[in-house]
């Protein structure tokens, strides 16, 4: 048997083995990246919709917190039909902010690793807890939204007439007109006006809470971006 030969039969035994290890690992890697890609797509989706909800319920808040300074100020005898029923609104709304799927998802099954930023699962681990605060404010907001301040609005007689248009943020639409007396009286009621005193406080709270988040939210979807660009996506 020629030695050069069988050094060169096993020399190609070998490569092709190593071969095979390394279309393997190119292979799986592969797959790692993509389903990286998919992971980062689906969590952009989902932050950019719970960026756009965090912006709209802390612009909300901060408009609440302006309407209930005019109707605790002098200038509430200024204001108008449709003003007084639009401020009335914002005192008894109430928000809750769902989580999307996609991070409850990939938190629950493991893959979590699968992101190569460190920063970034850093972060996504944090979110909850950004917001189950906004959640319990929110939920304690409601309630009393619900059980002290609709009450007192039930009882001066607002809504008066409700609104007809399918999906209107707006409780009342009232027809041009003068203000009812009783609304008058409500908004000098002393109790309805340490009750909005409340509220006011409380929508700063979640206002700032909601500002917060969306600040957090506004780098995680920095970084989201960033990898998915390194990625070529």
């Amino acid at each position: 048997m020629s030695w050069p030969r069988v050094f060169i039969e096993a020399a190609a035994i070998v490569a092709s083995i190593l071969l095979a290890f390394w279309i393997d690992a190119w292979w799986d890697g592969r797959k790692d990246a993509l389903e990286e890609k998919e992971i980062l797509v689906g969590l952009e989706v989902e932050f950019t919709d719970l960026r756009e909800r965090l912006d709209r319920w802390a612009n909300m808040n901060r408009t609440g917190v302006k309407l209930i300074d005019r109707l605790l100020s002098e200038s509430v005898k200024e204001m108008d039909l449709p003003e007084l029923e639009f401020a009335f609104t914002h005192t008894i709304v109430a928000n809750v902010l769902d989580q999307g799927g996609a991070l409850d998802a990939l938190l629950a099954s493991g893959r979590l690793e699968r992101i190569t930023d460190r920063d970034l699962r850093a972060r996504l681990v944090k979110w909850p807890d950004w917001l189950e605060d906004i959640h319990t404010n929110d939920l304690s907001a409601r309630e009393v939204t619900i059980h002290v301040i609709a009450p007192f609005l039930a009882k001066y007689g607002f809504p008066g007439r409700t609104c007809d248009d399918e999906g209107s943020f707006f409780l009342a639409c009232p027809a041009p007109g003068p203000v009812p007396p009783a609304y008058r009286e409500l908004v000098e009621d002393p109790e309805f006006r340490a009750t909005l005193i409340m509220r006011r406080a409380w929508l700063n709270v979640m206002a700032n809470d909601h500002e917060m988040a969306r600040e957090e939210a506004d780098k995680i979807l920095e970084i989201l971006r960033s990898s998915l660009l390194q990625e070529g996506g």
